[in-house]
This record gives C-alpha cells, structure tokens and sequence, in this order.
C-alpha cells in the first residue's frame, strides 16, 4: 500500500468538520424563542395572514423543540412573559423593539433568545433569517439567513429543519 499525500491531507482537513458535525452538543444554556414575523412584499391579493401565522408558530416550534430534544439547549417556557410579549406585539414588531427581546429573555431566566423573520417576495421566493441574542449584554451572536422556495407547510418545515440542524450542530454557548 503506498501513501496517498493528497488524500491524506483531504481527510486531514475534514478532521474539525467532523468534530463539530456530532449531533446533541449541549451548551447548558437557557434559550427563549420567540414568535417569528414576516415581511410579505408579494402584493398578493389573497389575505394568507392566518397560514402564515400558523407557518411561522409552527416553524417557531419546531426549531424550539428540535433543539430541545437534541440537548442543545434548555428551552423557556415562554408562559412568564406571555402579557409583557403581548404587550410588545400590540405597539411594534419585536424587530423593531429597539432590544425588547433582550429584556424579555432576562424576564425569563434566558440565556439567550432566539428571533426569526421570514421575508416574501412572491409565492416561489421567500427567505428565513434566524438570530440569536445574548439576553445579558445584547450583543448578536448568531445569525443565518436561508433563501427557500413554496409558500407552503412543507417549505417553512424545510427551512425549520434546516435551522434546527445547523444550530444543533454549531451552537452558541
């Protein structure tokens, strides 16, 4: 058998990849998520407000729960800041909270927080941005965007196993 120096060196450099790849990291760290929201520019003439709010609770939810069985983190029950988050929803997006979802994680013993948005340009084209938010100082320490194609179940579910695999995989701790 005789030594293969470039496949040596591709396996050797896939080391760290692996390493991070191990599903279940647990960071023992508190993690509020929030509603998602949505930008619909589409100008469609059909009122889909209700799907996408059941979409988005649903995604919101999955992502939640997909890390929470995975370890990664313990998720919040959300029940102790329910009215103060009512409150905030009444008057303003939580995007444009000015770091409201900062106070709330704190309110509820979080670590971090977790917001997502979904922009819609049409019917095919929608992308899904998730970030993640120190509750302590404030400060972003996550965010991924994800372009996606269907305004639909299966499509927001995709995007939500998407986000729930990279998080799991390379938490923030």
């Amino acid at each position: 058998m005789t030594f293969d120096r470039r496949r040596f060196l591709s396996a050797a450099a896939l080391i760290p990849f692996a390493a991070r790849a191990e599903p279940g990291l647990k960071t023992g760290k508190k993690l509020l998520v929030l509603d998602f929201e949505i930008i619909d520019t589409s100008s469609e003439p059909v009122d889909q407000r209700a799907d996408h709010a059941r979409r988005l609770s649903q995604a919101r939810d999955a992502i939640a729960s997909g890390l929470a069985a995975a370890g990664t983190y313990e998720i919040v029950d959300r029940a102790a800041i329910q009215g103060d988050l009512d409150q905030v929803l009444k008057q303003t997006y939580i995007r444009t909270c000015n770091g409201c979802e900062t106070t709330l994680a704190r309110k509820a013993g979080a670590d971090l927080v977790l917001t997502g948005v979904v922009n819609k340009v049409s019917t095919l084209i929608l992308s899904m941005g998730v970030s993640m938010t120190r509750a302590s100082s404030g400060q972003l320490v996550y965010h991924q965007g994800f372009d996606f194609r269907g305004d639909n179940d299966q499509s927001y579910a995709r995007a939500a196993k998407f986000f729930t695999e990279r998080i799991a995989r390379e938490p923030v701790s």
